[in-house]
C-alpha cells in the first residue's frame, strides 16, 4: 500500500498542516495512521481522497458543521444519499444567492467607473444620471 506524508498531502490538497491536524482533532478526519518508527502521519489513498473532497468543500465556503454532516452521511452510503442531495442543494442555493449579491456589487462598481469617467469627460448630464442610479442601488447593496 502506498502512503503519503503530511507534506505530500499539504501539496496535493492545498490545505495547511495546521488545518489537517485541526480536521483530525475535531473528528472531521478519522485518526491518521502513524509510522511505527518515526510516529509521523501516513495518509492512505482513501485519506487523501477524503481530504481533497474536504478541501473542495471548504473552497466553496461550506461550514465545518456541514462538512461533518457530509462525512457522516458519506459513511452511511446509499442510506445517506437523499440527505446528501439536500445538503448539497442547500449549499448550492446559498452560493447562488452570494453570487447574485456579488454580481450586484460588480454592477455597482461598473457604474462607479462610468461615473468617474463622465466626471473626467466633463459630462455633467451623465454624472447626474449615474449618480441617481447608484443612489437607488444603495438599499440593495447594504442589506
Amino acid at each position: 500500500m502506498h502512503y503519503f506524508t503530511l507534506q505530500e498531502v499539504v501539496e496535493r490538497s492545498g490545505l495547511s498542516e495546521h488545518t489537517l491536524r485541526y480536521y483530525e482533532r475535531i473528528g472531521l478526519l478519522d485518526e491518521v495512521q502513524r509510522d511505527d518508527s518515526s510516529g509521523h502521519r501516513r495518509y492512505t489513498e482513501e485519506d487523501l481522497r477524503i481530504i481533497e473532497a474536504l478541501a473542495c468543500l471548504r473552497a466553496t465556503g461550506m461550514s465545518i458543521d456541514d462538512m461533518r454532516r457530509y462525512r457522516e452521511l458519506h459513511k452511511d452510503g446509499l442510506d445517506g444519499a437523499r440527505e446528501q442531495v439536500e445538503l448539497f442543494e442547500a449549499h448550492r442555493q446559498k452560493l447562488e444567492l452570494e453570487l447574485a449579491k456579488k454580481q450586484e456589487h460588480l454592477r455597482y462598481l461598473e457604474y462607479k467607473v462610468a461615473f468617474w469617467k463622465a466626471v473626467l469627460a466633463g459630462d455633467s448630464a451623465k454624472v447626474s444620471e449615474i449618480g441617481m442610479v447608484t443612489a437607488g442601488m444603495v438599499k440593495q447593496l447594504v442589506k
